[in-house]
């Protein structure tokens, strides 16, 4: 992948039984902490209506070191040292045509 090209990814996050709540909270501080990054296009999650303990993420970063950057980040590092979330799945690209 080339570092000039943009970086769109799609993810579910499945938060650990019972800490819904807490994973909802972390992901907002993510949210607005990755939004002013340099070089972050869009960061926004939705929380399923069916279940409470799934949540879509949409992040689109204007290259790979801009994503690489962020996920070395401190609140990034700090969402993930919660240790809040049982799995993080990719959407594949065939599931939204």
């Amino acid at each position: 992948m080339s570092n000039s090209s943009n970086v769109r990814k799609i993810v579910r996050i499945e938060a650990k039984p019972g800490l819904a709540d807490l994973a909802r909270a972390a992901l907002v501080e993510l949210q607005r902490a990755t939004q002013t990054e340099p070089g972050c296009r869009e960061f926004v999650f939705f929380q399923a209506l069916g279940d409470e303990s799934s949540f879509l993420l949409i992040e689109d970063f204007a290259n790979l070191n801009a994503l690489e950057h962020h996920m070395n980040l401190p609140h990034t590092q700090a969402f993930f040292a919660r240790e809040l979330v049982a799995a993080i799945r990719p959407i594949e690209r065939g599931w939204m045509s």
